[in-house]
């Protein structure tokens, strides 16, 4: 076969691969096209980009990103400007692989997928209820052959949730087996204040009243929640910090503030006290929307200052690049992120951070995903299914994110609510429930600093590294940006380093 016949049939597999992906493609491009070897994984990566229509120029760009990825710039790390009490210590951490949904996301989004993901979702939730001293749960069939008037304890995930002709707040709820109608009366404003709290597809206990057929009046509502328990505490001072929220790219990020953070962070211009504190920090929590991403509402592309998602990394990068190498980094995605909007998401793939995947003190994590650092447990979340839980209730706002947090501690699920704005994915497995016991919990999202204690779980968020934008100032809401929050692990002492005007810094009470 000749190299004219070689050439066409090489044409027609490229017409028929844009065929079969929707691609549209212009003769230029199909000339272009036809001197690549790796033909079919650009077009693939265009596709899945949604570019369908294909010319010269969208090739040439993606086939310089496809060489950048390649080829690994030399990498150069920051040394800190000072001795530091991290570095001469040995880190001890553990990415809990068992709850990152990386690599292992095989969900098809069938009815079945659905079916088995909320089951999976009552029998663990259920089980923890089963484990409280206080409830006595039956199945919900019994509830038939019980007296009227008699006492009942059952677990159910609720189906549907109402508000009476006569003002009760009244739920339909649900166990492996059969339904029932729970009824929280309008008089009893404590058990209304608890039914505001329980939201569409939550699982509870209910400490009832039979009535009729099969109605309970609601006496007691119990959640999964987390054991009473003290702070689990280390020998030493370790310090963890995060920052969150950066949305390199856009206009409204603070770079000059961020520059001012790696100072620090490197002890740049620090009293011998000051490096002696930065010196403790051993880990970094940066928890997702860590560039401004390309698409993500409309009319975007007038709100960035880089209009190229793979040039948004880059930047990241030369920025993280000047963190210490002896502090290890955990970096979660958020929806702003190069990863699929639905949750749980995948960690960001090293394709958009190439250099950064080299280092031995960076780690792509899940959102959400779990780390052991020196014995305690973390629970990193960008945060999104906070927005839904806050939208859903009147008690909570976006300026205590931290309640809200707490919320899901309590519900011991980070899948409140299905069906709202923030969508999820029907994995084999349950990301979403809060298995273990977390000592502490990082998270993002509210653009909102806030923190908290609750049952021996510290809960954090430091805000965001972008100005108020202008969907927030139609709200009404305030963002609290560049602020670095450590906690130092022997005692939970929580310290803000502000970033804004001067660099100060602010124990907190």
């Amino acid at each position: 076969m000749g190299i004219e016949d070689l050439t066409a049939v090489r044409q027609q597999e490229i017409l028929s691969f844009a065929e079969t992906t929707g691609l549209m493609l212009t003769k230029d491009a199909v000339a272009l096209l036809l001197q690549q070897e790796n033909w079919k994984e650009v077009l693939g990566a265009l596709a899945s980009e949604g570019v369908f229509m294909i010319d010269p120029a969208s090739l040439e760009k993606k086939l310089a990103r496809t060489k950048l990825a390649s080829v690994v710039e030399d990498i150069e790390i920051r040394r800190a400007s000072f001795t530091a009490q991290a570095k001469d210590r040995a880190p001890s951490f553990r990415v809990m692989e068992e709850y990152d949904v990386t690599g292992k996301s095989n969900s098809e989004g069938k009815l079945d997928d659905f079916l088995r993901l909320f089951r999976s979702k009552y029998e663990l939730l259920s089980n923890m209820l089963r484990a409280r001293h206080n409830l006595n749960p039956v199945p919900i069939k019994n509830l038939e052959g019980t007296r009227d008037k008699e006492q009942i304890d059952v677990i159910g995930m609720v189906n549907k949730k109402w508000i009476t002709k006569k003002g009760h707040t009244a739920f339909e709820i649900e166990d492996l087996d059969a339904k029932c109608i729970a009824l929280a009366m309008e008089k009893e404003k404590a058990i209304i204040e608890k039914a505001e709290r329980i939201l569409e597809d939550n699982v509870v206990g209910i400490k009832g009243i039979k009535w009729g057929k099969d109605f309970i009046i609601i006496k007691e509502v119990y959640w999964p929640d987390l054991p009473m328990r003290p702070f689990k505490l280390i020998n030493e001072e370790v310090l963890s910090g995060q920052v969150t929220d950066l949305h390199v790219g856009s206009k409204l990020f603070y770079e000059e503030q961020f520059n001012k953070f790696l100072d620090y962070i490197n002890g740049k211009g620090l009293s011998e006290k000051q490096q002696e504190r930065v010196g403790k920090i051993q880990y970094l929590f940066i928890t997702g929307d860590n560039v401004a991403g390309i698409g993500v509402y409309p009319g975007q592309l007038e709100d960035l200052t880089i209009k190229d998602v793979y040039e948004q990394y880059t930047k990241l990068e030369d920025l993280l690049m000047q963190i210490p190498e002896y502090i290890h980094v955990f970096m979660c995605p958020g929806q702003h992120d190069a990863v699929r909007r639905a949750e749980p998401q995948p960690a960001i793939d090293k394709e958009f951070v190439p250099r950064l995947s080299k280092l031995r003190n960076f780690h792509f994590i899940s959102s959400p995903s779990w780390v052991e650092t020196e014995g305690l447990k973390n629970l990193i979340y960008h945060g999104p299914s906070v927005h839904d839980l806050i939208s859903s209730v009147s008690f909570l706002d976006m300026t205590r994110p931290q309640e809200g947090m707490v919320e899901l501690l309590k519900k011991r699920d980070l899948m409140p609510k299905y069906g709202g704005k923030n969508p999820y994915v029907p994995e084999g497995r349950d990301y979403m429930v809060i298995k273990e016991e977390p000592d502490l919990v990082w998270f993002g999202d509210m653009h909102h600093k806030g923190y908290a204690t609750y049952r021996g779980t510290s809960v954090i968020n430091s805000g965001t590294w972008e100005a108020q934008t202008d969907f927030q100032k139609k709200m009404g809401h305030v963002p609290t940006p560049c602020i670095f929050t450590t906690i130092n692990l022997k005692n939970r002492q929580l310290t803000e380093t502000h970033f804004s005007k001067e660099t100060t810094e602010r124990v907190l009470e």
